[in-house]
């Protein structure tokens, strides 16, 4: 439901009504907690779900069966329309500077499929369905976060219309850049990839045959997600400073020319383009998820290159680790916003989000050089895992898990 909290009667204040926040929010909510959802922007608008080129969302993820499982927990999978949503049964991986290649099949995991595409903006439509729906939840919109001050109860937001609310418990859900963060003075170690991505939605000549195609280019990494219609994909392709100037201003004609080009004989071919919209590429690690009353979660803690699609999947595993622990805690007698209990969701998360960017950092590095041994090393590397059943198994374990 939506209305105004009061000042001091919530035990969870979420800032930020992303996917993450609002997750979170009908998780807790649902066990019993009360809790406030406060974020900047006014109620997203229900999209309009056209078929055409220019009718789908420039941001889709790429949602693991487990993220999918957590979804279907707390009632907003089913709130995503079946006919928007594209599971996926292979990926082709390959490197274009090179023969180096890798095909992944639903079939080698014994699984139905690897995952799904689904546009961002109807995950969130249909996590805000469930929050609105959860009777321990306040989300109030249109309340910006302006300043934070540590009190004897807890964390006391004053918000940009002057309201002040507190609650035992505060998380940051707001983002990359986190306010609550920031506020907070918790550090964080980040770096720029000199690199933006440029996405959109492309039309293609046949079918996407259910699969995500990504090329590594000696620019960047180019990925085409696979949609609900057989047609079209979202594109996300990285391209370093030197070169996304000049791509992200073609002509749609063009575009879709040095699209093709880049892609080479290895994809679908690109017939027709939407919109595109960019965006710069960072990394960012805060350095403690925790202080006393206050956690991050999401990308207020970790941000990853979005080489794999994993950002959302991260973030979501955050939440669920975060909601168990509260809510093992409570039901032991310690309260919410207990040390022993955001210590635990630390120790949990840290290691895994650390590994996984370890990985994209790895991988990034590994590809994005030009050196003729690195070159040889990586297709080399593409070709022994692609040959080896045992390799690749486990490599499709974690892209499940």
């Amino acid at each position: 439901m939506q209305g105004r909290a009061s000042t001091s009667d919530r035990d969870v204040l979420i800032v930020g009504a992303g996917v993450a926040g609002l997750s979170l929010a009908t998780a807790l909510g649902r066990s019993g907690l009360r809790v406030t959802v406060i974020d900047g922007a006014s109620r997203p608008a229900s999209s309009p779900e056209g078929r055409e080129v220019g009718d789908w969302d420039l941001r889709v993820s790429a949602l693991t069966p487990a993220s999918v499982r957590f979804l279907e927990t707390l009632g907003a999978w089913s709130g995503i329309a079946a006919d928007r949503r594209a599971p996926y049964t292979g990926m082709q991986v390959w490197d274009a500077q090179g023969s180096g290649r890798i095909a992944f099949d639903a079939v080698e995991a014994d699984s139905p499929h690897l995952g799904h595409i689904v546009e961002n903006r109807l995950t969130l439509g249909a996590l805000l369905q469930c929050a609105e729906a959860c009777p321990g939840v306040d989300i109030l919109w249109n309340h910006g976060l302006k300043s934070m001050a540590l009190a004897a109860a807890g964390w006391e937001v004053c918000c940009e219309g002057g309201e002040t609310i507190s609650a035992s418990l505060t998380v940051g859900a707001d983002g990359a850049r986190s306010r609550v963060r920031e506020l907070a003075g918790i550090p964080t170690r980040e770096w720029s990839y000199r690199q933006s991505a440029v996405v959109g939605t492309v039309a293609l000549e046949s079918t996407h045959a259910d699969t995500c195609w990504q090329a590594f280019l000696d620019t960047g990494p180019l990925a085409l997600l696979p949609l609900a219609d057989e047609d079209k994909v979202a594109i996300v392709w990285s391209l370093d400073d030197g070169q996304h100037e000049k791509i992200a201003s073609l002509s749609d004609a063009h575009f879709l020319a040095a699209l093709n080009r880049a892609l080479g004989a290895d994809a679908p071919v690109a017939v027709g383009v939407g919109p595109r919209a960019s965006f710069p590429l960072r990394q960012s690690h805060a350095v403690d998820y925790v202080d006393q009353g206050l956690v991050l979660v999401a990308d207020a803690a970790h941000s990853i290159h979005p080489l794999a699609g994993q950002g959302i999947n991260l973030g979501l595993s955050d939440v669920r680790v975060l909601a168990e622990e509260l809510m093992a805690g409570v039901d032991s007698g310690l309260p919410v916003a207990s040390a022993i209990l955001l210590k635990r969701y630390q120790r949990q998360r840290k290691t895994e989000n650390l590994a996984m960017m370890a990985a994209m950092e790895g991988f990034k590095r590994g590809f994005g050089s030009q050196n003729p041994l690195a070159v040889v090393a990586r297709n080399i590397g593409l070709g022994l895992v692609d040959q080896r059943a045992w390799l690749k198994r486990w490599f499709m374990d974690q892209a499940l898990s």
